[in-house]
């Protein structure tokens, strides 16, 4: 009966959204880009220059819970902090009957997900390590603003024209350096550079691996299934914990073995 609830009440936002969007004198809805955990987004397009922009709003179950609230608001907040040209820029920020949404420039570009698993393309490894050096870039410049992605995966990191872009910033938050690496039990989640550079070192092996053709229906580990050069497995064994783990993001960017 909840679930049932939760959908209407879901149904009832999706609705005043639209309307809102095609009631505006400046933007006409195209299309629902994504329905996430927390988050709704659409996109949109100016009716005078064509250009097109990503209305993200609240999920409507999440309405009056003051930490989800609280989140969002800093998710703003950190996008309007611009760190980067290869992130979104918030637009304007507002409320429809009580729940939160903001807008920003629609990146064009495909993500990782689509590219390879849709598209079916392929990166070598030197292709690979060339794509993670431009996400350290991004990911340095969040760091020295004192912030945790803590979601860079492939549905959230997009290529145009040969240059990465990162969205979503739903699950960041302020980093705390105070903390004991041998006591991490979900390197994901955790409020500190560690997280981010465990992603990154997921992100490189699924571009590795979107090389790989297997030969046998025995599931190996990653280190025999692609067979890397050694100096390649050990750097993406230091991002995943299976190795000492690197001090702070700037070591690991500046170990990248490329």
């Amino acid at each position: 009966m909840r679930m049932m609830f939760q959908h209407l009440y879901e149904i009832k936002y999706n609705r005043l959204f639209i309307d809102h969007i095609n009631q505006s004198n400046k933007y006409e809805f195209l299309d629902t880009l994504g329905i996430g955990s927390f988050g709704v987004a659409y996109l949109l397009q100016h009716k005078l220059t064509n250009e097109k922009y990503v209305l993200k709003r609240l999920r409507a179950k999440h309405k009056n819970k003051a930490s989800t609230k609280n989140n969002f608001k800093q998710e703003i907040a950190f996008l309007q902090k611009e760190m980067h040209p290869n992130l979104p820029t918030i637009k304007e920020e507002g409320f429809v009957k009580g729940l939160p949404f903001y807008m920003m420039d629609f990146i064009e570009g495909q993500t990782f997900e689509h590219l390879i698993f849709n598209k079916g393309q392929t990166f070598s490894v030197h292709e690979s390590l060339t794509l993670v050096k431009q996400l350290f870039e991004i990911v340095l410049t969040i760091h020295d603003h004192g912030i945790v992605h803590r979601d860079l995966r492939i549905p959230n990191i997009l290529l145009h024209h040969n240059k990465l872009y990162v969205i979503d910033f739903g699950l960041a938050c302020y980093m705390k350096e105070s903390i004991n690496i041998d006591t991490i039990k979900n390197p994901k989640k955790v409020e500190n550079y560690i997280s981010d550079l465990y992603y990154i070192g997921h992100f490189l092996l699924y571009l590795l691996y979107s090389n790989y053709t297997p030969h046998d229906k025995k599931e190996r580990c990653w280190q025999e299934e692609l067979q890397l050069p050694l100096y390649v497995q050990h750097y993406i064994e230091r991002l995943l914990l299976i190795q000492q783990a690197f001090p702070d993001t700037r070591t690991a960017y500046e170990a990248l073995p490329l």
